[in-house]
């Protein structure tokens, strides 16, 4: 994890891009778009410049660049170790979120209990990527560009792990 930090950090000061936030409200601004309009309210037609990501908070947006997604990296690099370290992607699991109890809009998010379910560990990881993009924090590219960099930093780092364990680790 701490590797995929640093290739995910380094990417962030080497591209200074900009989050979906930013560049929707000034692209779109005075233009009608249809788009979340807040808790509560769904989707309706609102003017670009109110555009919002789907978030909680004063700063629903993190304060760095786009560019690349630690949650996308971090995940992908995640899956690859435990890929590596048991042999298999199988994951098989799941995990039920109850009714009603989003932070972003708590009391009527869900509607009703949901399961969600990871067959492996790579989707899983594929799934907190994108849920970088369906929150508006990432951009499709923030998101796919780091998975995969993730995957081979998790792959190195294993590598890199295996001549500890052998023994065969340069002094």
């Amino acid at each position: 994890m701490l590797d995929a930090s640093i290739a995910v950090w380094d990417c962030k000061r080497v591209f200074d891009y900009v989050r979906p936030i930013t560049a929707i409200r000034f692209l779109k601004a005075g233009v009608e778009i249809r788009a979340w309009a807040g808790p509560g309210k769904g989707t309706q037609t609102i003017l670009g410049e109110r555009w919002q990501a789907y978030q909680t908070g004063a700063q629903p947006t993190p304060a760095f660049p786009e560019f690349s997604s630690g949650h996308s990296a971090f995940s992908a690099a995640g899956a690859e170790v435990l890929k590596s370290y048991t042999g298999s992607d199988s994951f098989n699991a799941s995990t039920t979120v109850k009714a009603g109890s989003s932070k972003v809009e708590s009391g009527s998010v869900p509607a009703a209990d949901i399961t969600l379910a990871w067959a492996t560990f790579s989707a899983a990881a594929d799934q907190a990527g994108m849920s970088r993009r369906y929150g508006g924090i990432h951009f499709k590219e923030g998101d796919l560009q780091s998975r995969a960099m993730g995957r081979l930093v998790g792959a190195q780092a294993w590598a890199k792990a295996q001549t500890y364990f052998a023994g065969s680790a340069p002094h």
